[in-house]
């Protein structure tokens, strides 16, 4: 063991992983087992016991000249994302970053090493520090995958605008690392692709559906004006417990508990949950509504006695929600540039894609302590049921069967689950990770929820529902000055006008895009189409300085204020998107006439979709305005 660069790479080590420095000082080899050897050139090898025989980590002739030859093998062009399945000795990753990562563009680099005996011998024999601190290299030494989701995508694909390139990751499967545990790094693999998923589906996957939110945002300006926010409420119920109630088939387990608790839990009722909730004569103090498609109002129709309940709503919901809840609302707003259009602030909490997602984020915004959830299945039950009992739209949703897959449940054996639930699961695990105080899961089946305390729901009241403190109350209490404060003409003139504002530079912003799709056009015609079916010669260096220029427009396009942040979310989806397939083109086309062109015809495409959002936009803000004047005269 060379000492010194032992001491190096633990410094190194130290500096940006401590709670892996600290395991590798107290990490004992088992020389048994490691035995390393010299090859022929005189670097160090590796043979690891497995079974009755030992595998070595290269070929002993050379490792630099096998990794070499792997990394060759790779044929790699264009990588701004590498995922390593195996470190070893650090010869591939070596290897790489010197030789291929500038020409690849390589962004960012994962790392997954599953022996940290190997990881440790590798810090003994060669200079690691550099690769270690390197802020764009990430190491995961002997770490379970399914604890480093959330940091991939939270702290990883986030940064630097990588999950602009994520489609063309790249993958380098460590052949030895793979014989020694193939299981852990098949693991690793499927896990880094569930936090691309994730990724993807927070940035947006449908900027129509996007849009959908910003119509019902714009036809929902009056209660927005008119209601308050969910900021009068924060940290209102500091140390108090919360139970958030979701729509799982458990819930019949323990829903009959909540009838007796209503003044000692916040109780928070997902709106798939209200209605079983109300049939059993249990009132929730609060319902959380979400969802911006059609149908969420009948969740609410049916129920005409909801005096001391009040719905928590996004304002992206559909309109007739607002009329089919004949109680007190409250706005909460989503972390979404469109919120910020108003320059009216409700408070805006960081919310996943579900409504349970939401109604954890309103009891810890709330300050509640502990949350205990219940209903909170994201699983089959053992017949097959996706609901509980009276759940409007049935206990039995297909939707869910189309993409069945295995996890632990929340008594260690398996249960039946769905990639959309897994993403919902996902989102709670991340806000748990974050979440301050303790989060109780006392849903009684179901699939398990990393992060939470499991116990029954019987157990989470007798030992933290003890003593009464009045939500309603205090509820009511927080909110009352609002109506006495509130200049509702003064708030519908500010945005009237500032409807016009971004009417107008919107129109500004297409007869830009449109300039440049004309000249596209003429270049798709005169140039793109005569290369692709008669053969003729391109112009590249002008192709690609119309690609220049068109990357500059993206960076661009969004100055206003306005329209920035009445469009950026509804675009974005679309942007990432674009980008990620432009992107890719350089792994199709390997013919630089062949991208350039391919390139122009995308860009003609994007063109087209953006410049229909924008119109659709107008013809919103039109109709807003027409609502608006028409409110205030």
């Amino acid at each position: 063991m060379d000492t010194e660069i032992f001491k190096k790479n633990l410094s190194a080590l130290e500096e940006k992983y401590p709670a892996l420095a600290s395991k590798i000082k107290k990490n004992s080899i088992e020389e048994s087992r490691y035995k390393i050897i010299r090859a022929e050139t005189g670097e160090p090898n590796l043979l690891v016991a497995k079974n009755d025989s030992f595998i070595m980590l290269y070929d002993n002739a050379s490792p630099y000249e096998y990794c070499k030859k792997f990394l060759e093998g790779m044929n790699i062009a264009y990588a701004p994302v590498v995922l390593f399945l195996g470190f070893g000795l650090g010869y591939h990753l070596h290897m790489f970053s010197q030789l291929y990562a500038d020409k690849a563009q390589a962004k960012k680099i994962i790392v997954f090493e599953d022996d940290i005996n190997i990881f440790h011998l590798a810090m003994e024999m060669s200079d690691l520090s550099r690769l270690i601190t390197h802020p764009d290299m990430h190491f995961f030494v002997r770490e379970d995958p399914d604890d480093t989701v959330h940091q991939i995508r939270r702290e990883i694909l986030a940064d630097k605008g990588t999950f602009f390139q994520i489609r063309s990751t790249k993958v380098m499967p460590l052949p030895a690392n793979i014989l020694l545990n193939d299981e852990y790094y098949r693991k690793a693999l499927d896990i880094t692709r569930m936090a691309f998923r994730q990724q993807m589906v927070l940035c947006g996957n449908d900027c129509t559906d996007a849009f959908l939110g910003v119509e019902n945002l714009l036809g929902n300006i009056k209660h927005i004006v008119s209601h308050p926010g969910i900021n009068q409420l924060r940290d209102k119920f500091k140390g108090r417990p919360a139970v958030t109630v979701a729509s799982g088939p458990s819930l019949e387990k323990n829903i009959h508990f909540l009838r007796d608790i209503r003044d000692r839990a916040l109780i928070l009722s997902c709106d798939s949950s209200f209605l079983p909730l109300m049939k059993r004569n249990i009132r929730p103090h609060m319902v959380a509504s979400l969802e911006r498609t059609a149908g969420t109002n009948m969740f609410y129709e049916s129920a005409s006695d909801v005096d001391g309940i009040y719905l928590a709503f996004c304002p992206v919901v559909q309109p007739d929600v607002y009329d089919s809840f004949r109680g007190k609302k409250i706005i909460v707003y989503r972390d979404f540039s469109h919120f910020k259009w108003f320059d009216l602030d409700k408070g805006t909490l960081s919310i996943g894609p579900a409504v349970s997602n939401m109604a954890f984020k309103i009891a810890e915004y709330l300050g509640c302590d502990p949350i205990i959830m219940i209903g909170q299945d994201l699983a089959f039950a053992e017949d097959g049921d996706t609901h509980v009992e009276d759940m409007l739209f049935g206990e039995r949703d297909e939707y869910y069967y189309s993409s069945i897959i295995e996890a632990e449940g929340n008594y260690g054996s398996p249960v039946k689950t769905s990639r959309t639930w897994e993403i919902f699961k996902s989102y709670h695990e991340e806000d748990i990770r974050y979440y301050k105080g303790l989060c109780i899961n006392a849903t009684e089946g179901g699939a398990k929820i990393r992060g939470t305390h499991v116990m029954t729901f019987a157990e989470a009241i007798n030992k933290y529902c003890r003593n009464e403190f009045f939500p309603e109350a205090i509820i009511a209490d927080s909110i009352s000055d609002f109506e006495k404060t509130v200049n509702i003409p003064q708030e519908l003139k500010s945005i009237l006008d500032r409807c016009i504002e971004t009417r107008f530079g919107l129109k500004e912003t297409i007869n830009m895009l449109l300039e440049f799709r004309k000249e596209i056009l003429e270049v798709q015609n005169n140039m793109v189409r005569p290369f692709m079916y008669e053969g003729k010669d391109v112009d590249s260096a002008y192709l690609v300085s119309i690609a220049e220029r068109f990357l500059g427009i993206m960076d661009t396009f969004l100055e206003d204020r306005n329209v920035r942040e009445i469009m950026a979310h509804t675009v974005h989806s679309q942007i990432v998107f674009f980008t990620n397939k432009f992107n890719y083109l350089k792994d199709i086309y390997s013919h630089k006439d062949c991208l350039h062109s391919a390139q122009i015809l995308m860009i003609k495409e994007w063109l087209g979709v953006i410049g229909q959002l924008f119109v659709s936009t107008i013809d919103s803000l039109e109709r807003a305005e027409k609502m608006l004047a028409k409110e205030i005269s």
